[in-house]
């Protein structure tokens, strides 16, 4: 016998290891429901790996001395005639398109679907509900060399050739989750290449017709296929109607399920792309038209951005039949010529017009005594870029009756119609007006699949009765103007244009009362949840102090405002604040992280400040870090365990890297090292697989973010059009929900737990004392006192173990935080000082309470959630939900309390129906 090489044995060793560690990994994220699904797929897949396994060293194979994986991929791959070829190439090509289709995912899935059970991985992936439309070339290149490798496998010789191939394969699925480079191309585009090779490869293997599986492996793949056929028509039976799904199960038989897989995402993702294609085709057919029906030579020159269909009852020309169209729905309106004063907005009314193109209809709409602006998906000069399903949604949205009146010229048919009448019942305009295409009773199929065609989804062909039904909240009239538009358009053919009919619609809300509510705070997590319940409620913001509470505290120096206390987050833990953040449009800037550790005048630790040195200083502490996230990854925490005792079970609390963490611990806590300690060991385990220190250190910056300038840009976007009421302290509401004699549907309570305990008593008031507290000190400074001795030694965080009353110092050099060596001073803000800064040299000082944790709060955070709504009041604070009791955790509380109101709020029925979200009534 040949025995198998150290080099075998040390691949199978990695194989096992990563297999098991993704596998962990993945089902730790996933529902138990997919779980169970996944867990029958590889019971069934696997079966037949190990007892392929078992027999192995039977055969002539191990014999050889031959991997075991080489000759598991050997027998369905090689064979000619007799072998499984066809079968497994549409698993390999399935495989390359779901790289595409999964490229937001985490690393471990592609891992444990590569090495583990295709299927029996990817049916665990949450997908993203909105990727990215564009990826980067370098996913091109990958998965083009990808199916380069899946063509050359059945072509090889020998086992080493195979070997190589495999690899080539694997290293080309996994490089797009680790590496990216290159120009942005359309993913659209790329599912579209990926789906014709997925095709190509399909046919041209199909010429030798393969038999039905008959060995162990030959089974295992050819079970993948069949599970990985049905996770693609199940992903397609979810984002598309129950119809089509028959003519893909077709194809998929026919042409390969990563053709359809790739086919069907690409249609998806290029419905920009053919929104595209439209606009240019109705660009031309707008200019054939022209020059049909050109203007008088002595009319006045019209606007040649016209691109409707046109209203011709009266017009000698396009462009005057395009304009005759917007100034029908222009009156309809109520637009009047002359209202308001010429050159001022005053007096004039505020109207949105959506779906405006170039904006033509504007420069009308503004004639007739309008302010008008506009939203369009593609974006003009002066047109704001967006879409109409989701205008007044999410975190960067347009304002409840920001706009008096919204209009569409011919664009509504090109909406999501549904999404777009939820849209507009939030904003609360005085009216609503617009043109739209209607289905006739009784038109055909094929009326339908040309008006897909004309990018006009299936779900937009509204009959005149259906429309009724969607618009039953609105007082509205629907009024034909046929034969005047799509019967006079010489480029519609009548036999399409007999079954359709064109309408102007003018609508009206029945009511525009709104529920209120009162947000008491103005923190993070007061101005959040305002934020989002604005979308539904009136909101009114009630500060007890006299200015906003974000950020109150911040002093403002010559050149620059320094935030009290100082503001920064790590993006791999600050996820929905990060994610609000970008989304308000508020830049970030990332922070140099460099830093020096000193007990008393010892120095611990400098950090270099530049990458290569900073490695080379960390070296030491990979084994040590790869340890602690190995067990933070996979060795659960005991119900009541707190930190210190997890890492004294663990033994890793005895490494000098955990004295370094510990003083990270009690500055990003502010509390003491004994605190810290406490704290329930859930918590800080959730912070440490986040931040993943093992991974991150290898990161020369991008670790830490901060607000530029600073956090008064996040404050002014959430402030924008809030009704603020500072210097007004909130007494104790006794059960009502009654403030300054105004009684709120909903109220927030967004202080800190001591405030809200107050202002709600009984129960409340009893529970969240339960919450212990540690005051600190924040002083802003220019005393090099307080930094280390030598100049040489500062760094932009300079760390003290020796803090008052068992706590660590930490200064923050803001001349290096801010990047600003222009600064003639040097500048510090200083938490817990173990001694004051010179008088002279005081900028600010200021005490600071922040909640502390320990083993009582597993059962707290539970009973908040549960008394969330009761008697109408909510809590929000970054003590509401679990976590370090930081900015993240008063972001996520605030979506929360915010997402449950608005649960709430699809109950009060008839009495606010504004807000009690849309019905699809012709569903009911």
């Amino acid at each position: 016998m040949v025995s198998m090489s150290p080099v075998n044995y040390a691949g199978l060793a990695l194989y096992f290891v990563t297999l098991g560690v993704s596998m962990v990994a993945s089902y730790r994220e996933s529902s138990p429901a997919k779980r169970v699904v996944s867990l029958g797929l590889i019971a069934i897949t696997w079966f037949f790996i190990l007892r392929f396994s078992l027999l192995y060293p039977t055969t002539e194979w191990y014999q050889q001395g031959l991997n075991l994986f080489d000759v598991a991929y050997a027998d369905v791959i090689w064979g000619g005639s007799e072998g499984s070829w066809s079968w497994t190439q549409m698993l390999l090509c399935w495989a390359v398109v779901a790289t595409v289709w999964t490229l937001e995912s985490p690393l471990h899935y592609q891992l444990f679907g590569l090495f583990g059970a295709m299927s029996g991985s990817y049916c665990l992936i949450r997908l993203e509900s909105e990727p990215s439309q564009h990826v980067p070339a370098s996913l091109l290149v990958a998965t083009l060399l990808a199916f380069v490798c899946v063509w050359m496998l059945p072509n090889t010789l020998t086992m080493r050739e195979l070997s190589w191939w495999l690899w080539g394969l694997h290293a080309c699925l996994i490089w797009p989750k680790m590496l990216s480079f290159g120009w942005k191309i359309d993913r659209g585009v790329l599912y579209m290449v990926l789906a014709f090779l997925s095709f190509a490869t399909h046919v041209t293997s199909s010429r030798i017709l393969s038999p039905w599986p008959t060995s162990d492996c030959q089974i295992s793949i050819s079970v993948d296929v069949l599970a990985s056929s049905g996770l693609t028509l199940a992903f397609i039976g979810s984002q598309s109607p129950f119809w089509v799904l028959p003519v893909w199960t077709v194809l998929l038989y026919l042409a390969s399920p990563g053709f359809v897989l790739g086919a069907f995402c690409g249609l998806q993702h290029m419905r920009p792309l053919r929104s595209s294609l439209v606009v240019t085709l109705q660009h031309q057919g707008a200019q054939l038209l022209r020059s049909w029906f050109p203007a008088e030579a002595d009319a006045t020159p019209a606007d040649a951005s016209w691109m409707n269909l046109g209203y011709w009852q009266s017009a000698q020309s396009y462009d005057e039949a395009c304009c005759n169209l917007a100034e029908l729905v222009a009156r309809k309106a109520g637009l009047k010529e002359g209202k308001g004063s010429k050159g001022s907005t005053e007096g004039k009314p505020k109207i949105l017009c959506v779906g405006c193109g170039p904006g033509a209809e504007l420069h009308l709409f503004q004639s007739l005594g309008a302010c008008a602006e506009g939203l369009d998906v593609h974006g003009a000069p002066g047109v704001r870029v967006g879409r109409a399903e989701s205008m007044a949604s999410g975190v960067n949205r347009i304002r409840c009756r920001e706009y008096s009146k919204i209009l569409a010229v011919d664009s509504m048919y090109h909406f999501d119609k549904a999404r777009f009448l939820k849209e507009c019942a939030k904003l609360m305009p005085s009216s609503l007006t617009y043109t739209d295409i209607v289905l006739r009773n009784g038109a055909p199929v094929w009326v339908r699949l040309m008006l897909c065609a004309m990018d006009i989804e299936w779900k937009n062909h509204w009959t005149e009765p259906e429309y009724r039904l969607y618009l039953s909240d609105w007082e509205a009239t629907i009024q034909s103007l046929e034969p005047q538009v799509l019967a006079r358009n010489p480029l519609l053919p009548r036999f399409l244009t007999k079954h359709l009919d064109y309408v102007l619609v003018h609508a009206k809300p029945k009511t525009l009362a709104r529920p209120t509510c009162a947000v008491i705070g103005s923190g993070m997590s007061g101005l959040i949840s305002a934020h989002l319940l604005e979308e539904t409620h009136e909101v009114v913001i009630f500060e007890a102090g006299p200015r906003c509470g974000l950020v109150g505290l911040q002093q403002d120096l010559a050149g620059v405002a320094v935030d009290v206390p100082l503001r920064f987050m790590m993006p791999h833990y600050y996820t929905q604040l990060l994610k609000v953040i970008n989304t308000l449009g508020v830049p970030t800037k990332a922070v140099p992280y460099n830093a020096s550790y000193q007990n008393g005048a010892n120095m611990l630790l400098v950090t270099s400040t530049d990458w290569a040195g900073h490695i080379l200083q960390h070296i030491r502490y990979v084994p040590y870090l790869a340890m602690l996230m190995f067990t933070v990854f996979f060795r659960q925490e005991l119900p009541n365990e707190t930190f210190l005792e997890y890492m004294q079970r663990h033994h890793l609390h005895e490494h000098e890297a955990y004295r370094i963490y510990s003083l990270h611990l009690s500055w990003m806590l502010s509390c003491t090292y004994e605190q810290a300690n406490n704290t329930p060991a859930g918590v800080v385990l959730g912070f440490i697989r986040a931040s993943n220190p093992f991974v991150r250190m290898y990161q020369s910056s991008g670790n830490i973010l901060r607000l530029y300038p600073s956090m008064r840009a996040l404050q002014e976007r959430l402030l924008q059009g809030k009704n603020l009421k500072v210097n007004s302290p909130v007494s104790p509401f006794h059960g009502s929900r009654c403030i300054d004699g105004v009684t709120y549907d909903v109220v927030i309570v967004a202080t800190d737990a001591p405030a809200a305990g107050y202002l709600l008593g009984g129960e409340w008031q009893e529970m969240l004392s339960q919450i212990h507290h540690h005051t600190g000190r924040i002083v802003v400074h220019k005393d090099p006192d307080l930094m280390p001795c030598k100049r040489e030694h500062w760094r932009t965080f300079n760390i003290r173990e020796d803090g008052p009353n068992g706590t660590c110092q930490i200064t923050v050099w803001l001349n290096k935080f801010w990047d600003r060596n222009d600064l003639e001073e040097d500048l510090f803000e200083t938490w817990n000082p173990a001694q004051m800064p010179r008088s002279d040299l005081m900028i600010k000082d200021v005490e600071l309470a922040r909640a502390t944790y320990t083993r009582s709060m597993h059962k707290l955070w539970p009973w908040i959630q549960g008394r969330q709504g009761k008697d109408g009041f909510y809590v929000a604070g970054a003590y509401a939900v679990e976590g370090m009791s930081l900015l993240e955790q008063a972001c996520v509380s605030a979506i929360m309390a915010a997402n449950a109101v608005q649960h709430a709020s699809h109950h009060i029925g008839d009495e606010h129906p504004s807000c009690s979200g849309f019905v699809d009534k012709k569903h009911q």
